[in-house]
Parts: structure tokens; sequence; C-alpha cells
């Protein structure tokens, strides 16, 4: 039981860190996190998607 929990916040922290470090890198990362993932994790706080949405606010047209 305690290496299933383990497991989860590790799964869950991956998922964080992916939001913030490599999603802003790639596009099409970065695309889904905003749709799908951006306002859950909003809720935890507000900081983990704003590297999100600052690449998406300098990105050449």
């Amino acid at each position: 039981m305690r290496s299933l929990l383990i497991l989860l916040v590790l799964v869950a922290g991956g998922f964080v860190l992916t939001a913030m470090f490599v999603a802003p890198k790639q596009p099409e990362l970065r695309g889904w996190y905003e749709t799908n993932a951006c306002p859950h994790l909003d809720k935890i706080s507000p900081q983990i998607c704003d590297p999100i949405r600052a690449a998406k606010g300098s990105e050449p047209i």
C-alpha cells in the first residue's frame, strides 16, 4: 500500500513538473496542458501554469 501511495505522489509530481518545465517548450504539449490540465492545476496554484501562459505570449507569429 505504501509503494502505491509513493507511486501516486511521484506521478502527480512528474505531471506538475512537466507542466512547469517541459510543456512551455513543446507547442503540442503546451496546448494540451493549457486546454486540459491548467483549469485543474490553477485550483491548486495559478503559478504552475504561468510558464505555459508566458511561453504562449512570446510565440513568434
